[in-house]
């Protein structure tokens, strides 16, 4: 047998020579000499701690041994202890070690200086097995030692299990037992113990760092639970007052927790989002009490949910806020319910159903508001039913209407309304009726069949049906009295001289058509036609007199006698054609003068390099926001000039002030990062994953050792088929890992970052616009003080040029500067909008300026010219009934006997 050759180790320096040792037990050998360099005779103290009947327990004990002594085995790196092997462990102290634990697999591991070795204990046996694993040899270890103190009452040395752990201490140590015991606990009870009953612990700040840690795990959890709950668009709020609360306790437990102030402000940023929903809400509230309709449902969600999101961050001031503005508005309602129902309990239903104000908007949504209308409905239908048993149908009308305001819905109201009108409106038309009739009979017997044949005829079509019998009656003696009473108007009145004459002739063709319709007579059907020509001919003529004043001033008048002539002609045709040339002629005058019209010019101040049809735009502006402004008008771009030339009522001077861009650039250089190319490096995880797999194929070789020793041995069934379960384990752990090394890159490409320079340019535009205008009359006086507009806008870009494509600090080429002309569009555009607006504003005051010119020519006796001012208002104006059209159309009646059609159009 050949003797094994000395192995020399180089460890620190030191040159290590060693005789008869199997290799794999060199390194252990010199590890364990080290670790013997503490006194062998010194005492062990321990903490030893477990799990007990109630969670982590501990024992303080001295004279610490295992199976009777202090000496342990250094086994790292031996899979496998036989009785030779065993001989030739190195050998180490329990003293001067840290600690002493059994792992979850079985193995002892002590632990020196922060270094863990794999250890058994001494005096192993081998009665029962010739070879042992290390987790094997530390089942034979027995704890030994004196219990100083236990956290369990009468509790002594545990055994030994995998799971216990040994601290060793100089001297027992009760905190630091405590403190221990809480750590490997690891619990929120655990922890709050440990802080009460040791509040000025060196350890202090550790115990809290651990609790808050505890906290915030439980937090984050709570918080990416939430987080996919989100993503799913079902979130959870309770979650989310989980974390809060878990973030919460962890700042209480450690001040100025770094992770915990973070997360905080994760969920306040979540609160954010949550609140904007609140705040849409609320909006959409306030939106629906401002336009009077449904939406109670919004403050009511508003409220519930932020009610849950106070739950969450009490103190978060944002949220505090809304819901100091959505308790607010649900007192201010709470409030206004209060005082209705008041007044509904005093019977002041209509005090009370007007105090309501917008929010009886919300009686389908709230019970109390639709009860109040309830209330007051049920008060006024019921009022009409009563009022229409004592057919007192004007009363029981009004009473039914106010049902209806109140209930538009109800069939009921609907139905009793409509039966009051007609009864109220049927009882109107018979009073008015007889009224007539008593008047007609009074006529008749004085002999005036004419006016008691008017008296009936007057009457609007519903009552003078029921006057149609004496209606009938009359008209015999209507028609021959009309045709007398029209013969002598005629005699004394034609020619036409003066406005007496006028209305005779006027009231005599009236005569004449009534009795000629009712009669049939063709002679009377002449003399009506004779007369409609004279009266035509006449208003022709007035109109010719003042249509022929100069500049179309007179336009309007005669427009109206034009009118008026027409209305005389307009079955007969006897001055159809001079009727129809003198309208064809004087159409566009009239355009011009009888109707509003604003004539526009722009005039250009700059220098025009910059603001060329600038001018054209803005007029082409103006005309088009003019003509849809709701005001009847005439636009004239470019009026004529010229002492004949027809001028419109208003022109509209606008000047360009200012119309312009300046540019300014900087220019500067920039340091930024770029790769320059690349090489390869060890990928660390094939290191990894190769060396794991060296040691697997090491495992392997020990495995497949044993099995061969046992089969050689002959040894019993049970331990062959244990060794070849270890082989087959041992060969499917080597085998992934060898797919793992052969499916892991060996070489990662790594990129070469160098510095480089760029350059930014900052181009700097300003743009600036000044309008003003003023309106003035057709004889160019400034009706309307001048108006200034002026529009600024400031803009900065940053061009990025010579940027490399390459950068790593994600900068990118930005070659695109700004666009001067659009930019100064963009400014025209704006500065256009906000003058059409301003010049609609003041168009739309151009009515009232014209009425109080005609009152202005009224008061100095200037009739003629009132007369036009008050026709050109009429044609300026809607044709809706207002108390200032009828001043102007009875002004025109009065001074002229012209009754002027409602924005009568050429």
């Amino acid at each position: 047998m050949s003797v094994p050759k000395p192995i020399f180790f180089r460890w620190s320096g030191v040159v290590l020579r060693v005789r008869h040792c199997p290799r794999f037990i060199v390194l252990p050998i010199f590890v364990a000499a080290c670790l013997s360099a503490s006194a062998k005779g010194a005492p062990a103290n321990a903490i030893v701690l477990f799990d007990g009947p109630k969670g982590a327990a501990y024992v303080q004990a001295t004279a610490i041994t295992l199976n009777g002594k202090t000496e342990l085995r250094v086994c790292d790196g031996v899979p496998k202890i036989d009785k030779r092997t065993y001989d030739a462990l190195p050998r180490t102290q329990l003293t001067g070690a840290t600690s002493l634990q059994r792992g979850g697999n079985g193995v002892m591991t002590l632990t020196v200086e922060a270094k863990p070795v794999c250890v058994v204990p001494a005096n192993l046996k081998f009665d029962k097995s010739p070879e042992l694993t290390p987790a094997e040899a530390a089942e034979q270890a027995v704890l030994q030692g004196v219990t100083v103190s236990s956290s369990l009452p009468g509790a002594g040395l545990p055994e030994f299990k995998p799971g216990v752990q040994l601290v060793f201490v100089a001297a027992p140590d009760a905190e630091l037992a405590e403190y221990l015991r809480a750590r490997r606990a690891n619990s929120e009870d655990g922890w709050q113990e440990f802080l009460v009953r040791y509040p000025s612990s060196a350890r202090l700040a550790d115990a809290k760092n651990a609790l808050a840690e505890l906290h915030m795990q439980s937090a984050q959890a709570a918080f990416a639970q939430y987080q996919q709950l989100v993503s799913a668009h079902k979130p959870d709020i309770a979650l989310l007052k989980q974390a809060s609360a878990q973030v919460q306790s962890a700042n209480q437990s450690a001040g100025g927790y770094r992770p915990a102030t973070k997360l905080m402000d994760a969920i306040n940023k979540e609160l954010d989002t949550l609140l904007d929903q609140d705040r849409a809400d609320l909006q959409a509230y306030r939106s629906a009490l401002q336009n009077h309709s449904k939406g109670y449902s919004h403050l009511a969600a508003a409220k519930q949910h932020i009610a849950q999101l106070v739950e969450v961050r009490p103190d978060y001031a944002p949220l505090l806020n809304l819901r100091r503005e959505i308790v607010s508005e649900q007192e201010k309602m709470d409030a206004t319910l209060a005082n209705a129902d008041s007044l509904v309990s005093a019977k002041r239903y209509d005090e009370a159903l007007a105090s309501l104000g917008p929010y009886a908007a919300f009686a389908a949504e709230v019970p109390r508001v639709d009860a109040v209308m309830t209330a007051a409905y049920g008060y006024h239908f019921n009022l009409g039913r009563e009022l229409a048993e004592r057919r007192d149908w004007d009363q029981a009308t009004a009473e039914f209407r106010k049902a209806v305001a109140i209930r538009a819905d109800s069939r009921e109201a609907a139905l009793a309304l409509n039966n009051a009108v007609t009864e109220s409106a049927a009882a109107r038309n018979q009073q008015a009726a007889n009224l007539a009739l008593v008047q007609s009979q009074e006529d008749a017997r004085r002999g005036d069949f004419i006016a008691a044949y008017n008296a009936l005829a007057a009457l609007p079509d519903a009552q003078r049906a029921l006057v149609a019998n004496q209606l009938a009656g009359l008209a015999r003696d209507y028609a021959p009295a009309a045709s007398r009473r029209a013969q002598k108007l005629q005699e004394v009145h034609l020619p036409i001289r003066g406005r007496a004459d006028e209305d005779a002739v006027r009231e005599a063709c009236q005569l004449l058509d009534r009795a000629s319709s009712l009669t049939g007579d063709p002679a009377m059907k002449l003399k009506h036609d004779f007369l409609s020509g004279k009266i035509s001919a006449y208003y022709i003529e007035q109109a010719k007199l003042h249509l022929n004043k100069p500049l179309g001033s007179g336009v309007g008048l005669g427009w109206l006698y034009l009118k008026e002539a027409q209305s005389y002609d307009v079955n007969l045709g006897i001055v159809k054609d001079q009727l129809k040339d003198l309208m064809a002629t004087y159409a566009p005058v009239y355009q011009r003068r009888g109707r509003l019209s604003v004539g526009i010019v722009i005039r250009d101040q700059t220098s025009r390099r910059n603001s060329l049809g600038f001018a054209d735009q803005m007029a082409d502006a103006i005309a088009n926001g003019l003509d849809p402004s709701g005001v009847p008008v005439d636009i004239v771009r470019r009026p004529v000039e010229g002492p004949d030339a027809v001028q419109p009522n208003f022109l509209l001077v606008g000047e360009i002030l200012e119309h312009r861009v300046v540019k300014n650039a900087g220019l500067e250089t920039l340091q930024s990062k770029y790769r320059a190319g690349t090489h390869e490096v060890k990928n660390p995880a094939w290191v990894q994953a190769n060396s794991d797999y060296e040691t697997a194929n090491q495992q392997l070789a020990t495995a497949q050792h044993s099995l061969t020793d046992a089969q050689a041995q002959h040894k019993k069934k049970e331990i062959i088929a244990a060794a070849n379960d270890a082989v087959q384990q041992a060969q499917q752990h080597a085998d992934e890992l060898k797919h793992k090394v052969e499916t892991t890159d060996q070489m990662l490409v790594e990129v070469i970052v160098e510095p480089y320079q760029y350059t930014k340019k900052t181009v700097d535009l300003t743009a600036s616009i000044d309008l003003a205008f003023r309106i003035n009359d057709s004889s160019g006086n400034v009706i309307e003080p001048p108006v200034s507009l002026h529009k600024e806008n400031h803009k900065s870009a940053a061009v990025l040029e010579n940027v490399k494509p390459e950068d790593t600090e994600g900068i990118t080429n930005k070659s695109v500067e700004p666009d001067e002309a659009q930019f100064l569009t963009d400014l025209e555009i704006e500065a256009r909008d906000a003058l059409v607006k301003s010049v609609r504003e003041r168009a739309a005051g151009l009515p009232a300026k014209i009425l109080q010119e005609a009152h202005s020519r009224a008061q100095r006796g200037d009739v003629d010219g009132a007369a036009e001012e008050y026709a050109l208002y009429l044609n300026a104006t809607p044709e809706t009934s207002s108390p200032e059209r009828q001043e102007a159309a009875k002004f025109l009646h009065d001074q002229f006997n012209l009754m002027p059609p409602a924005a009568s159009k050429p």
